[in-house]
């Protein structure tokens, strides 16, 4: 296995790909927590999000080639992520050139990730430390359930057009919002090394890193059980694979 590289160690390529990911890292966590904070719908909010998409799914594909040269299974991870951005985006602002052809392949591959992360986390909970290149087996337990579960939401919306009021909103949020946990997690847990000493205290790296799907539940319980659309900005697009029906 490859050690893990790093700006001070790596070179060429190598050093080039891991800046564009860490700088699409940075500026998807400052971009996405931006978008937590203000009204939701409004044009602040747009904005940071649209420049919390792009950013994710450029950290996302240069993190999926870093963690293929390190031969890290978070590559995977890394590629759920994008999916999670790009699905979450389509949910609000259809995006034109993805038809039902493209949703099915994407659907196909959050289950295949599923099956993958299910298959690995069984593996990593025989082992010793219960973990493969130190990531738990009930992460990846978790990030496949999680995966399974964006995919049955990927079918449902193919068999029944597209979602409308607070079950669209709500499919927006939840994957907006899991995709900030997977890289607020992945840095202020997993790169706690990286934090400035000051900055490194547990709590703080702890509240950061969960404080996303603290966020996301808060959300699904607002907009799917209380039905409250107050203080937001409600817009209704109609969906480029529901027009084709």
């Amino acid at each position: 296995m490859t050690s893990q590289v790093t700006l001070a160690t790596a070179t060429g390529p190598v050093w080039l790909t891991l800046v564009v990911h860490v700088l699409g890292g940075t500026i998807s966590l400052v971009s996405g927590f931006l978008a937590i904070a203000v009204a939701k719908g409004s044009r602040l909010h747009r904005r940071a999000g649209m420049v919390f998409v792009v950013a994710m799914i450029v950290m996302s594909l240069f993190g999926s080639i870093v963690a293929t040269y390190e031969m890290k299974l978070t590559a995977i991870g890394a590629l759920l992520t994008a999916y999670f951005v790009l699905t979450g985006l389509d949910t609000v602002k259809p995006i034109e050139t993805l038809r039902r052809p493209h949703h099915v392949a994407l659907m196909s591959g959050a289950l295949l990730i599923a099956v993958f992360e299910w298959t690995v986390g069984v593996i990593a909970l025989g082992r010793p430390h219960g973990a493969i290149n130190g990531v738990p087996g009930g992460m990846m337990l978790f990030l496949g359930t999680v995966a399974f579960f964006g995919a049955v939401g990927d079918w449902r919306v193919l068999r029944a057009g597209a979602l409308q009021g607070t079950r669209r909103l709500a499919r927006h949020l939840w994957r907006m919002c899991f995709a900030l946990f997977i890289a607020s997690g992945s840095f202020f847990l997993g790169q706690m090394k990286f934090v400035p000493a000051p900055l490194r205290s547990l709590p703080l790296m702890l509240a950061l890193g969960v404080s996303p799907l603290l966020i996301l539940l808060y959300w699904m319980w607002r907009i799917r059980l209380r039905q409250s659309l107050r203080g937001m900005i409600v817009t209704n697009q109609r969906h480029p694979v529901e027009a084709a029906r």
